[in-house]
């Protein structure tokens, strides 16, 4: 198939480099927020969302990490001999390098970063492969601190092999949003008036801010920061972007400061209206309203207005909110979220369940009763080579092992009639209400049933080992409760659909001689 960007085709074995390649893909989205996302569109103020989690690796930071790396190859920095990328991160900038990395076959990417990482950030960076090393004292270390670990990964960064981005000092970052991200703005919304953005390495602010000032000096341009002592993932507040070398003061015309609490909650209106974006996107998207707001009060909007009325502006979409669920519960609270309804079925019934472990009581009264008994044969399911199916186990069991009927109904149930040889479990009444529908029952039913036929040595579960089981209730709803917990501790058990009362429908109910003994092997 031929390649074509424009229909998101990515051919050959260049595809996945095209594919994060910007230069050969559509801009990505711009979507303008509605009336109801927006308290000034009656004044005129049209808000679009610039979509950067739609990017290959969804975040912002893959245009950096992809511009680093370019240019990392054509100053002959990054040759055929590099094999190991070390980056101070934790979050998308590596990430994003992992994966440009895997793709142009650098082997590995050495994560550096603080030991006050969550334990969530952690297992996110290892799914992506990556190798990580932590380090102690200050979570944003200075450049220049030989115990910091940026300082770390420039010093391991020039051994032979290896190669250092360093994210936090190398101008080609704030590039990459001069060479996409600022084009992309003004191709797409070129009556663009004011332009939002989050700061923390302050690179997307930098880059597109310096893009816009020299390309279009109308537009104004705000930065927004998290509130003094408070945090949102990435963004940094004012007092920390002392340090930063990007010339971030010359990107902006304004800095407005935002709580991580209201943008948080932002953040959520967004995801829950469609545009699943993260906590920073809530931040730029107050700190641009902010701005609006305070203009509109001082009589100073109109100065914004092109010459149709109209203010068009854009704030920036970081990444997306998945990889913050549990910070959303933690810092919005319970009130926020839809209470789980059956909550107490979470503490129970945790084992797996497989149609092909139920059988039907004709089924059943044959493999008991009917020593020519084979399983009917499955119509309409191709077999697979190498796949057996439960009826061909249930042969082979009946070749191998003892069958053990284990009766869960009530002893008067029992006691007035019985599979011989069963072993009675008295659980199960024809007053009990079936435990799929009723909470209570499963709860109840499950602690009992778990407790004598789960991983414990208990009488009954010792007679259980080694046998194939059929699971025996009224109507079958215990019996395949029972059967759950008798598989999740590897006995072949097998449930009777519809239990004794469907046996008794079928008319086979009985068919049997008292005193017959179950076949066995």
């Amino acid at each position: 198939m031929p390649a074509d960007p424009m229909l998101n085709v990515y051919s050959g074995e260049e595809g996945l480099l095209d594919y994060y390649d910007p230069d050969k893909n559509p801009p990505v989205p711009l979507v303008e927020l509605p009336k109801r996302l927006n308290p000034l569109r009656n004044d005129g103020v049209r808000i679009y969302a610039k979509l950067m989690n739609c990017l290959p690796a969804t975040n912002v930071k893959a245009l950096p990490a992809l511009n680093m790396v370019l240019r990392g190859k054509e100053d002959g920095r990054i040759t055929r001999d590099t094999h190991t990328i070390v980056e101070y991160s934790s979050g998308s900038t590596v990430i994003s390098l992992s994966l440009i990395a895997n793709i142009m076959g650098i082997r590995k990417v050495k994560a550096y970063m603080s030991n006050k990482t969550s334990e969530a950030k952690l297992n996110l960076l290892r799914f992506f492969g990556l190798d990580l090393t932590v380090f102690g004292g200050h979570g944003q270390p200075e450049p220049l601190d030989p115990n910091g670990g940026i300082y770390q990964a420039t010093v391991h960064g020039q051994q032979e092999g290896w190669f250092n981005p360093d994210q936090y000092s190398n101008f080609q970052n704030f590039e990459s949003h001069m060479r996409w991200t600022g084009p992309q703005l003004l191709q797409q919304l070129p009556e663009l008036k004011v332009f939002s953005a989050s700061i923390g390495t302050s690179g997307t602010m930098t880059g597109t801010g310096l893009y816009l000032k020299e390309k279009k000096p109308s537009v104004t341009r705000v930065g927004v920061c998290t509130a003094p002592d408070d945090r949102v993932p990435g963004p940094r507040s004012f007092s920390l972007l002392a340090p930063v070398e990007f010339p971030w003061r010359d990107s902006v015309d304004g800095i407005e400061e935002i709580a991580s609490f209201e943008s948080f909650e932002k953040s959520l209106e967004l995801c829950r209206n469609g545009l699943l974006v993260g906590p920073s996107s809530g931040l730029a998207l107050l700190g641009l309203i902010k701005y609006l707001e305070r203009e509109k009060a001082e009589n100073r909007l109109d100065s914004l207005r092109n010459e149709d009325g109209e203010i068009p502006c854009i704030f920036i979409c970081c990444d997306q909110p998945f990889q913050y669920i549990n910070d959303y519960m933690a810092k919005l609270g319970p009130s926020y979220f839809p209470e789980v309804n059956n909550a107490e079925l979470l503490d129970v019934d945790p084992y797996p369940y497989n149609i092909d472990w139920e059988v039907p009581p004709d089924q059943a009264h044959g493999m008991l009763f009917d020593p020519n008994w084979t399983p009917p044969k499955v119509v309409g399911i191709a077999p697979v080579k190498g796949v057996a199916t439960a009826d061909e186990e249930l042969n082979a069991k009946l070749n191998h092992a003892d069958i053990v009927v284990l009766d869960l109904r009530d002893q008067e149930a029992f006691n007035s009639s019985h599979i011989p040889g069963a072993i009675s479990f008295p659980v199960d009444s024809l007053q009990d209400l079936n435990p799929y529908q009723d909470p209570p029952t499963m709860v109840r039913q499950f602690k009992l049933l778990d407790k004598e036929l789960g991983d414990h040595d208990t009488a009954l579960g010792s007679q259980l080992t080694g046998k194939v089981v059929l699971t025996l209730s009224h109507r079958g709803h215990i019996g395949r409760l029972a059967m759950s917990i008798l598989r999740n501790r590897k006995v072949k058990a097998h449930c009777v659909m519809g239990g004794s009362e469907e046996w008794k429908r079928s008319g086979l109910w009985g068919s049997w001689k008292e005193s017959a003994p179950v076949v066995t092997s």
